[in-house]
C-alpha cells in the first residue's frame, strides 16, 4: 500500500515548496526596482489565492484524479492536457535551476568565490544532482526533509520580520521607492511578475494529488492554508528588508537577508543565517524536482505516450531515468543562462518560469468552468467566479511579461505542439486500425 500525504504535511509542502528561492534571493532582484514592489506583492498574493481557490475546486470536483493534468485533459482534451504538461514541465526543470542558484547564493556567503562563474555554475549543478539522489528514495523521505527545514528556513524570515523591524528605517524604505525613474503604471506590473515567482509552487498538493489521502478534503487545506503560510512571511519579510538596506544594496547582494542580518547581530549570526537560508532552499529544490518528474510521469502527459490506462496506481518511487534526464537538463540551463552574477541570473530564469507556468494556471482556471458540473451547488457558485478571476490575472500577468519573455513563451509553446504531433498521429493510425 502506498504511503499517502495527509493534510499537515501536504501544507508544509505547498508552503516550502514556495518559501525557498523566492524568499531568499528575490529581494536582490526587487532591489532593482525599489520598494514599490510591496505593492506587487499584494497583487500578486490576490493572484495566488484566486489560483489556489480554482486548483481546489477541481481537487472538490474530482478527487479521484491523479494530478492536475488530468483535469485539463478531462477539460479540454488529451491535446491541451499534454502542451500545458509540457509546458509545466519545461518550466519546473529552470524553476529547478532557480532554487539551486538560490543554494548557492547563501553557500557563497562562505566561499565568495562561488557568487560569479565558473564557480557558481559548478555549484549550482552539484546541489541539483545532490537533490536529484535524494529523489531517488521516494516522495516521502523529501516531504520530510522539507518538514524539518521549513522550521530551519524560517529562522532567518522571523529574525527579519520580527528584530528586523528596530532596524527598520522609514528614510532608507522611502528613499529606495521607485529607483527605476519609471511611472508606478509601469513599474509595479512588470514586478509583479518578478514577486509572482515566489508563488509558483503553490500547485504542490494538486500536481502530488495521487500521493495525498483523501484530495477532495485535503487539498484545498493544503493549497490555500500553503499560500496563506507563505503570504504571512513573504509581506512582513519583504517589508522590512527594504528598510533595513537600501535598493542599491539589495540588488548587488547574493544573500540579501544573511547581508541584512549583519547589522543587527554581527558576522557570526549572519553565517548562521546563510546556513539555514540554505537549507531551507535545498528543500524546496527536492520538492520542485519531485513535481518536474512527476508532471512527466502523468497519466496525461508522458503517460498518453506510453498508454498508461486512466486511474493506473503510481509507483511508490519516480522513475530513474525521469530523474536522471530532469539532472541533465537542469545542468544545461545552469550553464546557458550563467551571468555575471547570481542576483541577475536569478531574474532571467524566475520570469521565464513565472510565464511558463501562467500559462498552465490559466488554462487549468478555465477548466473549472467546464468541470463544475460536478460540484455541489454551494460550491459551484465560488467555483466559477474564482476560475473566472484566475484566469484573467494569469492572463493580465502574462501581458505584463517582457516581449522577449512572450517570445520564448511562444516558442515554447510550438516545441509542445510539435511534440504532440507524432501522438495525435499515432493515435489516428491507431483507430484506424481498430476500424
Amino acid at each position: 500500500m502506498q504511503k499517502k500525504l495527509g493534510p499537515f504535511l501536504a501544507t508544509l509542502l505547498v508552503a516550502s515548496a514556495q518559501i525557498g528561492s523566492g524568499v531568499y534571493l528575490l529581494p536582490a532582484s526587487l532591489g532593482a526596482i525599489g520598494s514599490i514592489s510591496i505593492l506587487s506583492w499584494v497583487l500578486a498574493t490576490a493572484g495566488a489565492a484566486l489560483i489556489g481557490g480554482a486548483f481546489s475546486a477541481l481537487a472538490i470536483a474530482d478527487p479521484g484524479r491523479p494530478g492536475l493534468f488530468c483535469y485539463i485533459r478531462d477539460a479540454f482534451g488529451p491535446g491541451a492536457a499534454f502542451v500545458t504538461g509540457i509546458l509545466y514541465w519545461i518550466g519546473s526543470w529552470i524553476a529547478a535551476v532557480a532554487v539551486a542558484l538560490a543554494v548557492t547564493g547563501y553557500l557563497s556567503f562562505f566561499l565568495p568565490v562561488l557568487a560569479k562563474p565558473p564557480g557558481a555554475t559548478i555549484a549550482t549543478i552539484g546541489v541539483l544532482w545532490l537533490l536529484i539522489v535524494a529523489n531517488m528514495f521516494g516522495p516521502t523521505l523529501v516531504a520530510r526533509l522539507q518538514t524539518v527545514m521549513l522550521v530551519l528556513g524560517l529562522i532567518p524570515v522571523f529574525l527579519v520580520a520580527t528584530i528586523g523591524w528596530f532596524y527598520f528605517h522609514p528614510s532608507t524604505f522611502m528613499a529606495s521607492w521607485n529607483v527605476t525613474g519609471k511611472s508606478m503604471f509601469a513599474v509595479v506590473p512588470a514586478s509583479t511578475v518578478m514577486v509572482f515567482w515566489a508563488y509558483v509552487g503553490l500547485e504542490a498538493a494538486i500536481i502530488l494529488s495521487g500521493r495525498v489521502r483523501d484530495p477532495a478534503r485535503n487539498v484545498p487545506i493544503a493549497t490555500l492554508g500553503g499560500i496563506g503560510i507563505a503570504a504571512v512571511i513573504y509581506m512582513t519579510a519583504s517589508s522590512a528588508i527594504m528598510g533595513i538596506l537600501p535598493a542599491g544594496v539589495l540588488a548587488k547582494s547574493s544573500a540579501p537577508f544573511a547581508d541584512a542580518v549583519v547589522p543587527m547581530l554581527g558576522v557570526f549570526a549572519a553565517g548562521a543565517v546563510a546556513l539555514c537560508a540554505m537549507l531551507k532552499a535545498s528543500g524546496t529544490l527536492g520538492a520542485t524536482l519531485l513535481l518536474t518528474v512527476e508532471t512527466a510521469e502523468s497519466e496525461a502527459v508522458l503517460g498518453q505516450i506510453r498508454n498508461t490506462p486512466a486511474g493506473a496506481v503510481m509507483a511508490d518511487k519516480a522513475s530513474i531515468t525521469n530523474l536522471i534526464v530532469t539532472g541533465v537538463l537542469t545542468s544545461v540551463v545552469t550553464i546557458a543562462s550563467a551571468s555575471p552574477t547570481l542576483g541577475r541570473q536569478f531574474t532571467i530564469v524566475t520570469d521565464v518560469v513565472v510565464v511558463l507556468t501562467l500559462l498552465v494556471y490559466g488554462v487549468a482556471s478555465l477548466a473549472v468552468l467546464l468541470l463544475s458540473g460536478s460540484l455541489p451547488a454551494s460550491t459551484r457558485r465560488w467555483a466559477i467566479p474564482v476560475g473566472i478571476g484566475g484566469a484573467l490575472f494569469s492572463a493580465v500577468l502574462i501581458f505584463a511579461s517582457e516581449r522577449d519573455l512572450l517570445i520564448w513563451s511562444a516558442a515554447a509553446i510550438v516545441f509542445a505542439l510539435l511534440a504532440y504531433l507524432p501522438l495525435r498521429f499515432r493515435r489516428v493510425q491507431v483507430a484506424r486500425t481498430a476500424a
